[in-house]
């Protein structure tokens, strides 16, 4: 997938999580409209962190992440989150990619078994992005984390 822009967020996340389609459709309510009706996520919300926050993030994303374990399909919704996630960081202005981190990237410090769900499911500038995290927070890097080659080498 290539990166994701704001002007093709909304496009994309429903193309890629079409599950978050009951949130948006409550989001949409909100301002009066259908989620049909809306094509840009200024329609629905302040900033697209915030809209991804409610219907991604903690409807759904984060209680999978935390979640003492998960099922096939779980595990799909999860690789698909990821993709997004990797797309939102490869957004070619630049601007969604804080909106990333922000968003999910620092829900992985929750806990042990958060982060290595994460590493198991992430791509390869988001991995980055969450060791860049961690060593920032002096956090300890487990070898595992730094190895590409694990379960993320699917998505390639």
């Amino acid at each position: 997938m290539q990166g994701i822009t704001s002007d093709d967020l909304v496009t994309q996340l429903l193309r890629l999580l079409p599950e978050v389609n009951p949130y948006f459709e409550k989001a949409a309510r909100r301002h009066d409209l259908r989620a049909s009706q809306v094509t840009h996520w200024e329609q629905v919300n302040t900033h697209p962190g915030t809209l991804l926050s409610e219907v991604l993030a903690h409807p759904l994303f984060q209680p999978l992440m935390e979640s003492p374990e998960i099922d096939a399909q779980d595990e799909d919704f999860l690789k698909r989150c990821f993709e997004f996630i990797e797309a939102l960081e490869e957004d070619p202005t630049g601007r969604l990619v804080d909106t990333a981190y922000v968003t999910f990237v620092e829900s992985f410090l929750e806990s042990r078994e958060v982060l290595d769900r994460a590493f198991r499911f992430a791509w390869p500038r988001t991995r980055a992005e969450i060791l860049s995290m961690l060593r920032a927070w002096n956090v300890p890097v487990e070898p595992a984390w730094e190895d590409a080659s694990g379960e993320s080498g699917e998505q390639g």
